[in-house]
């Protein structure tokens, strides 16, 4: 972000924006794209930067730096038999998925820990997201638990067992998803997660270094 503009952003408690008043840009500049791309992502740190400075939920966890890499830690953590106990059925239905292969996107699963961060205490059951008639659908969604972390893993090009290979594999996509987050709010991310891989399951991330600033 060019720091030599003043941004004043507004959320309620819940994290809903309610006004931006910035310097920057006109009424008649915000119509071009590029100007509404760097206006969210400053919305973006702000409600970041108050939801951790803050008592205001202004952050869902699946968007929170902190618990991510919390997760990370976790997941780092698991012996061969607890990565078998939580992954076992999601690897499984992303080598053979209850629909035709070739139309599936990814498959998907959320993941909760304890109050402390400290415990991976459960997963949904594994979600299948794939093409139909021109249109992304998903088999039914069953959440026991507001989920802390959110994996979209697509199919598998080479095939290996449900071991720590797989949960390396997952860790990674985790760590793209912090990459993005720190894109997200117009920040270059620390180096560890400076990576290639699949991230958020959004459009419209755009690297750092190729940011209009």
């Amino acid at each position: 972000m060019n720091e030599k503009y003043t941004h004043h952003v507004l959320f309620d408690w819940d994290g809903n924006l309610i006004g931006h008043v910035h310097e920057r840009y006109t009424e008649e500049t915000q119509t071009d794209p590029e100007p509404s791309r760097i206006l969210k992502r400053v919305q973006f740190r702000a409600r970041y930067e108050a939801h951790r400075e803050t008592d205001a939920h202004c952050l869902g966890s699946i968007v929170n730096i902190d618990v991510i890499e919390d997760a990370i830690t976790v997941l780092e953590a698991l012996d061969i038999r607890q990565i078998m106990d939580h992954f076992e059925p999601f690897f499984n239905t992303i080598r053979s998925p209850p629909v035709d292969r070739e139309v599936v996107a990814f498959t998907a699963l959320f993941l909760s820990l304890n109050d402390s961060r400290d415990e991976l205490v459960g997963q949904s059951d594994p979600i299948t997201f794939y093409q139909e008639n021109g249109e992304l659908v998903n088999t039914d969604v069953t959440l026991r638990k507001e989920p802390d972390v959110h994996i979209t893993i697509p199919p598998l090009e080479h095939c290996f067992a449900c071991d720590k290979q797989f949960r390396d594999l997952i860790v990674r996509h985790l760590e793209c998803q912090v990459r993005d987050l720190y894109y997200k709010q117009g920040r270059q991310p620390p180096e560890r997660y400076r990576i290639e891989g699949r991230g958020l399951d959004e459009p419209g991330i755009v690297p750092f270094d190729e940011q209009a600033k």
